[in-house]
């Protein structure tokens, strides 16, 4: 007889440095962190695989990348709006919107996560957002 455990990791568990509700939103304050993960689908997956899989250094080349991964369209229909120092989406059309989790990569490169598929992807270094749907 065997005793198997079986792990479920993705390269996004480990590659990237993940931190739920970063902008501290009450509005998320009672929502379980499993189900925020959930929310988030494998959006995360396609941002790991954009700099891991195609060794994407650029906010372009990394937009680009997980469109690739999608096949759907992604940051290649780019939405207009603005992502505050504290990950929340702002639009002039909509309310503010709190991500869910923030993905991070070597502290430069990060991709928020909100409701709807809605996701942005900011560098740090130069300061360039990218916001588009993953739905």
């Amino acid at each position: 007889m065997q005793n198997v455990i079986e792990l479920q990791i993705r390269p996004s568990d480990v590659i990237l440095d993940r931190v739920l509700n970063p902008a501290r939103s009450e509005t998320l304050d009672n929502v379980p962190p499993a189900h925020m993960l959930e929310a988030c689908g494998i959006i995360p997956d396609f941002f790991a695989a954009a700099l891991i899989g195609h060794d994407a250094r650029t906010l372009d080349a990394i937009a680009e990348a997980m469109d690739k991964e999608y096949s759907f369209g992604g940051f290649s229909y780019a939405w207009q709006g603005t992502v505050e120092p504290d990950g929340t989406y702002t639009s002039p059309d909509d309310d503010p919107l709190p991500p869910l989790c923030r993905f991070g990569f070597e502290g430069r490169f990060f991709c928020y996560v909100y409701q709807y598929g809605i996701t942005a992807l900011v560098d740090t270094e130069t300061g360039e957002q990218k916001i588009g749907r993953f739905d």
